[in-house]
């Protein structure tokens, strides 16, 4: 768990993207071992909580897994901030279809980051 937890990168994700029709992404997201080759125990946890073994999540239900996992060990993982940050907006971040909700997304960030 201490591997998992040190090598976690939570974080908001704000960047351009071709995939969504307003042109942005904003999500929350957890990086695990980047490019690296995930070890063996680390894909046994991850498969023992019901997790897709994979090096990036962005799924609600997969974060708040990943939350839930790593919750003692918040202070281990590579930006403690980041976890902070992704387990007040998991969820609570609108699905962006409009170029009116990435404004409404960025304003939810900023009006609660404030209160941070």
């Amino acid at each position: 768990m201490l591997l998992l937890a040190h090598n976690a990168r939570f974080r908001i994700a704000v960047r351009f993207s071709q995939k969504n029709p307003t042109g942005y992404e904003v999500r929350p997201e957890c990086i695990l071992f980047g490019r690296k080759e995930m070890p063996e125990r680390v894909v046994d946890v991850l498969k023992s909580n019901g997790l897709p073994v994979q090096n990036k999540y962005s799924e609600t239900e997969h974060l708040q897994k990943l939350l839930r996992l790593t919750k003692a060990m918040q202070e281990f993982t590579k930006e403690p901030a980041g976890w902070l940050m992704v387990s007040r907006f998991n969820g609570r971040i609108p699905q962006l279809k409009f170029h009116d909700d990435v404004d409404e997304a960025l304003k939810v960030l900023e009006d609660d980051s404030d209160a941070l």
